[in-house]
């Protein structure tokens, strides 16, 4: 052997040093670096969700409240549109006199409502948890308007108004050839379908109110003619008609918040101008827990003028006779997200048309949202 052979034998030392791996106090420091590195991104990432989640919910329930308010202050704008008929009219109802919705189809009313008990201004309404609507008509008034339509009556979650609009669709190109007392011959086929209500007008003598009982191919408006619900009354005409004459039919929509398939509360529409057998309430909005109307009523001379709001009203606070002299609504929505956003637990109180409404605490994301329309064919007075 070599005398300095053990100088090129390998160490057994230093193989064993540069094998023997990561000491536990190592270990334990990375593990522990590494769930500080975990928890720092599940927080991240739970915060980001969180952000979303509410952003999201706020993003939807501003979209919904918007196109609630766009919704109604379009039909509301345009209730009683008369066409060319620049002036209000002074119409003679032909529709059957015990119909059950003749507060209506009353052709001298372009809007009316209902309250809900508890609702008026400067009252305070907590919005219940359980949101099914009560059964009846007994907690929801309006001045001269009887009680709620059968179609809408125990569908109204509590602390909601009730709101109908009335608005004229003209029908183009149709106009009378010949008329009698009690017939109109028209110069050709109507094309109005499923026995609406119409409104016949010259805008000079006459304007009459009374449902379309032909077919669609249907050439004469006959009085009475038979039909469904509401039917026509034995009656004249209230003028000769011929080709200045102008046809429309006429739209009367309900809304009001119920509740959806879901279980969730939604603003609905119901049209009632058609037969009643045939009415199906349809969802326009997801998301709206609570409407609240008032009305501008202006006075009749010497206190007012008919132009200007004298006083905000709720529907049951109408004077007797005095939808005639509303020319305006401040109309308030409280609107929430389907789901919970991760935010506080805190009730939240909505000043809604002078009614302050407080909402439960779940959670969940919610806003209010209102403004003020005009009524602007009640603003024309000639």
């Amino acid at each position: 052997m070599h005398p300095d052979s053990s100088i090129l034998a390998p160490s057994h030392t230093s193989m064993s040093q540069h094998n023997s791996g990561y000491s536990l106090i190592e270990l334990m420091i990375a593990i522990t670096l590494g769930l500080l590195l975990t928890a720092g991104m599940v927080q991240l990432f739970s915060s980001t969700k969180v952000t979303f989640r509410a952003n999201d919910a706020l993003a939807r329930v501003q979209e919904n409240g918007r196109f609630s308010l766009e919704l109604l202050k379009r039909e509301i704008r345009e209730a009683g549109t008369n066409g060319f008929c620049a002036a209000q009219l002074d119409v003679r109802n032909h529709l059957a006199a015990a119909n059950a919705l003749d507060e209506i189809l009353d052709g001298g009313r372009l809007i009316i409502g209902w309250n809900y008990d508890g609702t008026s201004d400067g009252n305070d309404f907590s919005v219940p948890k359980d949101l099914t609507p009560p059964s009846g008509t007994g907690a929801l008034s309006g001045t001269d308007i009887g009680t709620l339509p059968a179609p809408i009556a125990g569908r109204v979650v509590p602390g909601s108004d009730v709101l109908i609009t009335r608005r004229h669709r003209p029908v183009p190109g149709l106009s009378a050839s010949a008329s009698t007392a009690t017939a109109i011959t028209l110069n050709s086929g109507h094309g109005l379908a499923n026995n609406p209500v119409a409104l016949v007008t010259d805008c000079a003598t006459g304007a009459d109110i009374f449902q379309v009982t032909s077919d669609t191919n249907g050439t004469e408006f006959a009085l009475p003619g038979s039909g469904p619900s509401p039917g026509n009354s034995a009656g004249i005409w209230s003028t000769t008609y011929d080709d200045s004459m102008q046809v429309f039919e006429v739209q009367i929509n309900a809304y009001y918040v119920g509740l959806s398939a879901r279980g969730e509360p939604a603003l609905f529409e119901v049209e009632l101008s058609r037969d009643q057998g045939d009415v199906v309430p349809q969802e326009l909005v997801a998301g709206v827990e609570n409407m609240q109307i008032q009305y501008g009523f202006s006075r009749n001379p010497p206190t007012g003028d008919g132009q200007h709001v004298d006083d905000w009203l709720s529907a049951d606070q109408i004077p007797t006779g005095g939808w005639a002299q509303v020319i305006a609504l401040r109309l308030g929505f409280v609107l929430r997200s389907d789901e919970t956003a991760d935010g506080d637990s805190v009730s939240q109180v909505f000043d809604l048309s002078g009614t302050n409404v407080s909402t439960e605490g779940d959670r969940r994301m919610r806003q209010a949202f209102s403004t003020i329309i005009a009524l602007r064919n009640r603003l024309v007075v000639l």
